[in-house]
């Protein structure tokens, strides 16, 4: 890793932000051969409208300070990166039809969980988080305001995809929500919410 990478976005479906599963898709890529699969914890500071910059040392100004990366590194060592926004515009957008992921998922707001077996085509984070904003409307279709993603911890980034299941844990009076994420039945991290 360089001392600051750049890291470029293109907006997702009709956001006018960038999203975390980007966010979390283009930093893993970028680390793949410092990360070591296990104990990957990302939290995020703030929505950002710019492309971002990741570097290893928490910024004296709060406001710039998008998000965090803990990691254990090939050496065993534990490592934090931060995102701060910069003045470089996001210059794209692409199609991300979420609905899609959830068509083919199965809701069961009785146990308060919402599986996929079926293989879709995007990524284990944009599956897992589609699914958790899914759940969540639909366990709480009165709640008001927004769902944002707001943290991502994961034991290991699995190999397999299949079957997804999501289970609500806990609901923080919607400040934040907590769902742990399974693959074939077993757990390998949780997915946080907040409402805004």
């Amino acid at each position: 890793m360089n001392e600051k990478d750049s890291l470029e976005f293109c907006f997702k479906g009709s956001r006018t932000y960038v999203h975390g599963t980007d966010i979390f898709n283009k930093v893993t890529e970028l680390l793949k051969n410092d990360i070591k699969n296990e104990k990957i914890d990302l939290s995020f500071h703030g929505i950002t409208k710019t492309n971002l910059n990741l570097v290893p040392e928490k910024p004296e100004n709060e406001e710039l300070l998008k998000f965090a990366i803990k990691f254990t590194d090939k050496n065993e060592n534990r490592n934090v990166l931060y995102g701060i926004k910069n003045s470089e515009s996001v210059e794209c957008r692409y199609k991300f039809p979420e609905e899609d992921i959830c068509k083919l998922s199965n809701l069961d707001l009785q146990n308060q969980k919402v599986t996929l077996d079926n293989t879709s085509s995007y990524s284990f984070v944009e599956n897992s988080v589609a699914l958790n904003k899914y759940l969540l409307e639909n366990l709480f279709p009165y709640a008001n305001g927004k769902w944002y993603f707001t943290r991502f911890q994961l034991n290991e980034i699995p190999e397999s995809l299949y079957p997804l299941k999501l289970e609500l844990k806990a609901n923080f009076n919607f400040k934040l929500t907590k769902t742990e994420i399974l693959i074939d039945n077993k757990s390998v991290g949780f997915i946080y919410f907040s409402l805004i």
